[in-house]
């Protein structure tokens, strides 16, 4: 426990320092991509570097055999055996108490990722995929949408995709879908099941987030095909709906 304890606390001094520099040196810049992987570079380095052990070899000291033979005799002879009584082999420690409620707690984090991912695969396998080069577009009616997982776009068809809002969200989630940032969201939830005491972490994956937003914004302007795409989902959407 202590042992664990302690890498928790080299991990967290690591990933301080690291998140510090991106805090001071390059929060402020535009540079959004570069950020990006230097936060997910920065989730690397600290749960690896505390596992690197540096050894320093000394030369053995010289000492007397015959003594060391001596007081280990002596020591064997001193020791007393103590039966542990059966209150004591069922009594939890402190450590064993404080290990318990941290794996509860992880145990409750994967829980929520596992539900989320749930959630997304029931979508999609109770609305129609229209698939594309590089996507797959659901037109649903489901709450929280749009927002894109993966390769996949869950639109809201309360939302008319050939109007200037509807193209621009679509512009969006397509920047999302083709940067993959979703890969980043299980990546960091992932590690937060393990380092959920972790605050550094924390804070990443919130400035992973707003880094994801301005990468889809930027690059939502830069595109050109949207509008061929919306007219195709539109052209789709209306022939599934005239179907009998």
């Amino acid at each position: 426990m202590i042992v664990f304890a302690w890498y928790l606390l080299k991990v967290t001094l690591c990933a301080a320092v690291l998140y510090g520099y991106y805090r001071l040196t390059l929060r402020n810049k535009i540079f959004h991509s570069w950020n990006r992987f230097y936060l997910l570079a920065a989730l690397v380095l600290s749960i690896t570097l505390p596992l690197i052990k540096i050894e320093i070899v000394h030369e053995p000291e010289q000492t007397n055999t015959q003594l060391i033979q001596l007081l280990n005799v002596v020591n064997a002879g001193d020791e007393v055996i103590f039966e542990a009584s059966k209150e004591d082999r069922f009594r939890l420690s402190t450590e064993q108490a404080i290990l318990y409620g941290y794996a509860l707690i992880c145990v409750l984090i994967l829980a929520l990722l596992l539900q989320a991912l749930l959630q997304i695969k029931k979508l999609i396998s109770h609305y129609p995929i229209q698939a594309f080069d590089d996507f797959y577009f659901l037109d649903t009616d489901a709450k929280g949408t749009p927002f894109s997982f993966l390769q996949y776009i869950f639109w809201n068809r309360q939302i008319e995709i050939s109007s200037a809002s509807g193209q621009q969200i679509l512009k969006h989630e397509l920047a999302h879908v083709r940067e993959k940032h979703s890969w980043d969201k299980i990546f960091i939830h992932s590690l937060l099941i393990v380092f959920w005491s972790n605050p550094i972490f924390w804070f990443i994956r919130k400035e992973l987030a707003m880094i994801h937003e301005f990468i889809a914004d930027r690059k939502s302007i830069d595109q050109h095909d949207t509008e061929a795409f919306a007219a195709m989902i539109l052209q789709a959407t209306i022939r599934n709906t005239s179907l009998p």
